[in-house]
């Protein structure tokens, strides 16, 4: 990743300056990535080391059905109508001095979220008991826990979309610095909160998901003295009717793939439910999550990235999108490549050789399926540049129904290793359709070859080994691999990077003449 988004026209090695519009001072993009990469990494610990006193303290029965409350939390983000990306691509259209009317934006947004998200907070109310209940094995014993907690279970729905749309509000400034600092002190919170309830109250469902709850109803009394301060005053009357048509008319197409997208996504774990019982769901989504948060390079790029895009002229965009991709693809190839070596001490150490014996197998061929997934961010957002959420729509409706009859079958047959092949599927056919509707599949297409054969590599390798130290000599092989492709591919990238990696020598070496 690098500060410029004119990586033609620069010499090699020039890390560039901010694409930002007159009038709004904006940090180089790489300043927002660091910023992004930090406020990822900050809550891993925090989840690593509460998972496994969350499974110990609340089984891994209810731990499943924690994980579906999640998922069915993800199918009603519809109910957001395409709000988010809408929201973002007019504000970063407008100068940081319009007050009035970025409060308007704000304001038009936010009431139309909460209208339509506290309706699903109904409909879920409604469902939510049949869905865990009827579609997924539940054991018998927890089905009244399930039950009497639906109505907390709703109330996280419009929380949830609310915290986001507010944290987008204030990214949309490129103020990634306060996003993050409200983010990760939301996250760090939102998971310990519930654990202590459990911990110090009891494991029951009715007592862990309100302390949810709670975490998520003080985040957002901070988010929103948060936009009150650097966009207010914010006043309800700056509700505008026009505003709501352009927002709404803008979001229509990302409306039905925000219905789409979670439902292709989770869609495998809710199988797994189906066929194999929820417990069988905590062996699929824990490593599931744990690989998840490896996403923290495509992750910080991709919340920096849209703001600019937004507010660059159409062949600038591409330009950016595409070398922006190789490098993440490269990078997080890496991280990617290194966690297939390494999946088994890792999965041992954590949850133990039991767990890891039943998980190990689905989990390597999920990393594949993540990375893929996880390059989507670039041509997914320089579509939207472009105004056409429309084609992400129609490729989303295209995969579906191929997509649901390849995961039932492969379920049915191998189990949670089948749906993990399906996703993987999936994800390929996902993340090569957004590159061919994007425009930049030629641009790209052979630097991708090269971080693809390293994972293939990996995947053989871990295959093939038994033994953890030749899997960590193996791990740390991968980066002399990266650190040379990033080379050949984009100087100044590895320019950049490599001035980072020499700064804390710098600082030794100056200490030591001092």
């Amino acid at each position: 990743m690098t500060g410029s988004g004119q990586s033609g026209e620069k010499p090699q090695g020039q890390t560039g300056t901010a694409m930002a519009s007159e009038g709004k001072p904006r940090n180089r993009l790489y300043v927002n990535f660091i910023i992004n990469l930090i406020g990822a990494l900050l809550p891993i610990p925090v989840m690593i080391l509460t998972v496994p006193v969350y499974i110990d303290y609340v089984g891994d029965a209810r731990y499943g059905v924690i994980s579906l409350i999640w998922v069915m939390i993800g199918y009603l983000g519809f109910l957001e109508l395409g709000l988010a990306p809408a929201t973002i691509n007019a504000l970063a259209r407008l100068d940081h001095s319009d007050q009035r009317e970025r409060a308007r934006v704000i304001v038009t947004s936010f009431t139309i979220n909460a209208s339509m998200t506290f309706f699903g907070a109904f409909l879920l109310y409604l469902l939510g008991s049949y869905i865990v209940g009827g579609v997924v094995q539940v054991p018998v014993e927890i089905e009244d826990e399930v039950k009497a907690t639906m109505p907390w279970i709703a109330l996280l729905l419009p929380l949830v979309i609310l915290n986001g749309a507010g944290i987008d509000a204030i990214e949309a400034r490129e103020n990634f610095a306060l996003a993050n600092v409200l983010q990760v002190s939301g996250a760090i919170f939102a998971q310990i909160l519930p654990l202590a309830f459990a911990v110090f109250v009891s494991p029951d469902l009715g007592t862990v998901i309100p302390g949810a709850v709670l975490a998520r109803v003080l985040l957002m009394v901070a988010i929103f003295a948060a936009i009150n301060r650097i966009e207010g005053p914010i006043r309800f009357t700056d509700f505008d009717k026009e505003r709501a048509r352009k927002l709404l008319s803008y979001g229509g197409w990302v409306t039905i793939s925000s219905v789409l997208t979670p439902i292709l996504g989770s869609l495998d774990q809710l199988m797994v439910g189906r066929f194999f019982g929820v417990a069988a769901v905590t062996y699929y989504a824990v490593p599931l999550n744990l690989i998840s948060r490896s996403q923290i390079i495509p992750g910080a790029i991709s919340r920096a990235i849209f703001p600019r895009l937004a507010s660059s002229e159409a062949e600038e965009a591409k330009t950016l999108s595409a070398r922006v991709l190789v490098v993440t693809a490269l990078l997080y190839g890496g991280i990617c490549a290194s966690i297939i070596l390494l999946m088994d001490p890792l999965l041992t150490l954590w949850l133990g050789e039991a767990f890891a014996e039943r998980a190990r197998l689905p989990a390597t061929i999920l990393v594949t399926s993540i990375w893929l997934n996880s390059l989507i961010f670039a041509p997914y957002w320089l579509i939207h540049s472009q105004r056409r959420p429309d084609l992400i729509a129609k490729l989303h409706l295209g995969l579906l129904v191929p997509f649901a009859g390849v995961l039932i079958l492969l379920t049915m047959q191998f189990g949670i290793v089948g749906a993990a092949i399906a996703a993987a599927l999936r994800s390929l056919f996902d993340f090569s359709g957004h590159l061919a509707l994007s425009g930049i599949l030629r641009r790209v297409v052979l630097p991708l070859a090269l971080p693809f054969a390293l994972l293939a590599a990996a995947t053989l390798a871990h295959l093939t080994i038994d033994d953890w130290l030749t899997a960590i000599i193996l791990a740390c092989a991968v980066w002399p691999v990266v650190a040379l492709l990033v080379f050949l591919l984009d100087r100044a990238t590895f320019n950049l990077l490599l001035g980072f990696g020499l700064k804390p020598l710098k600082l030794i070496s100056g200490r030591g003449d001092a």
